[in-house]
């Protein structure tokens, strides 16, 4: 089951020591904060896309297709932009989820490996569009590392990147990705097909 969808829960809820769960619940409050900082962000994006929009319509209305294909364009980047800020988003609320169920339910703390695997992976989109965040979602990734470290079904760090977790990282990349394409449409209907096909690449 993919990290989105909130993974399995361990077998009965488990004994917390301090230390651990102050550790867990200093990343809670990282990850909650990146989410805020991503959710404004995003709604930032969604009001110029529909300024950016109406302009479209405005130019074209006035017959002026030159002026309106070249804010047309500014619009398909803004809606590349937000197709990979929300997938970031969906992955960043899955990984919220988890930790919250380790620290009010016992859930088996081998579900955090995978997502380790998937901020390893994200990392590397925030470099690209916001690289202030990439150092924040470092932070969480090293957060998680200690929290699986030091908890008492010990994971090796080297197992957090076997070709099976790299592969469980890609497939929750992929979940997200499509959530953010529908989240995408119903937002944006009136995107074009050339947008449609340029995202799919």
């Amino acid at each position: 089951m993919g990290l989105l969808s909130g993974g399995v829960l361990g077998s009965g809820s488990r004994g917390i020591d301090k230390k651990k769960k102050e550790r867990a619940e200093a990343v809670l409050i990282m990850l909650r904060n990146l989410l805020s900082r991503i959710d404004m962000y995003i709604s930032r994006l969604e009001e110029r896309e529909k300024q950016l929009f109406n302009n479209v319509v405005e130019l074209t209305s006035m017959g002026d297709d030159m002026r309106a294909k070249i804010v047309a364009g500014e619009v398909s980047q803004i809606r590349s932009v937000l197709r990979h800020m929300t997938a970031v988003r969906y992955i960043v609320e899955g990984i919220l989820l988890k930790i919250e169920n380790y620290l009010a339910l016992g859930q088996a703390i081998e579900s955090l490996g995978p997502a380790v695997a998937v901020l390893r992976e994200i990392r590397g989109i925030f470099k690209g569009l916001m690289p202030s965040m990439e150092l924040e979602v470092q932070m969480i990734e090293s957060g998680l590392k200690e929290i699986i470290s030091e908890h008492g079904e010990y994971i090796p760090s080297s197992a957090l990147y076997t070709p099976q977790a790299s592969q469980e990282a890609r497939e929750i990349l992929e979940e997200a990705y499509i959530l953010a394409e529908k989240r995408l449409r119903n937002t944006f209907p009136l995107a074009s097909k050339d947008e449609e096909k340029s995202k799919a690449k």
